[in-house]
């Protein structure tokens, strides 16, 4: 993955004008997260026990993670085919994943500045592409994260706000035009799960990702069609 979020400083740079994000909350969703096939193999994915690593890795409750990428957006509201688990997760966290993990038979597939990919042993755990967080936007990202419930066994893994979810994915949009569509659909899946439960969004902050990367006029075509669903 080319630059994110994480790793531009237009987005990262320390605001100083940036207040503390509100706290966390943890929202009910059933019916959790659905197996799927890996390609090029027969076992389902496993993304609860993948997941439920993750969380024994790196305790909710120090806010060091949250997930992001296809699989937040099936939490958020509009279920779709993935074939991995993509988290945000602090820089500072990475040797107490890398333990956790390495113990449990994956390995590490490549690591930069700014991502990990994690190569997951024989069987049904999921692959796990890991953002690294240690900027100021990045960071707050993970501070806000709320908790989503999965009604299976109590787990509750933390997922970055609908908001960053929607700058993550204009972000990868900005830096690889080629997956456009994909990342265009989810965002317009994002905002109409949002409308349709009645959730407000942020407009400014959601106005500020994509006027970062001069792209208001793409926000406008989002919201075209759907009850407005910012504040």
């Amino acid at each position: 993955m080319r630059g994110t979020l994480l790793s531009m400083g237009q987005i990262l740079a320390p605001d100083p004008q940036e207040s503390s994000p509100p706290s966390g909350r943890t929202f009910r969703r059933a019916p959790g997260v659905r197996q799927v096939s890996r390609r090029g193999y027969h076992e389902p994915m496993d993304f609860t026990s993948t997941l439920a690593l993750l969380a024994s890795a790196l305790p909710v409750e120090e806010r060091d993670w949250a997930v992001i990428g296809g699989l937040a957006v099936g939490l958020r509201g509009y279920p779709r085919a993935t074939l991995d688990v993509d988290i945000l997760v602090r820089r500072e966290a990475l040797p107490r994943l890398d333990a956790t993990l390495f113990g449990r038979g994956y390995r590490l597939e490549h690591r930069w500045e700014e991502t990990s990919h994690y190569q997951p042993p024989p069987g049904q755990l999921c692959a796990i592409d890991a953002l690294h967080a240690h900027r100021a936007y990045a960071l707050a990202m993970l501070s806000r994260a709320e908790q989503i419930e999965l009604g299976q066994g109590g787990l509750a893994p933390p997922v970055v706000q609908t908001e960053d979810l929607i700058g993550l994915k204009l972000q990868a949009l900005v830096n690889d035009p080629a997956r456009a569509w994909t990342e265009t659909a989810d965002m317009r899946r994002l905002l109409e799960a949002a409308a349709a439960s009645g959730r407000r969004l942020q407009r400014a902050r959601l106005e500020d990702y994509f006027s970062l990367f001069d792209r208001l006029h793409l926000l406008a075509e989002l919201l075209e069609g759907l009850d407005d669903p910012l504040r």
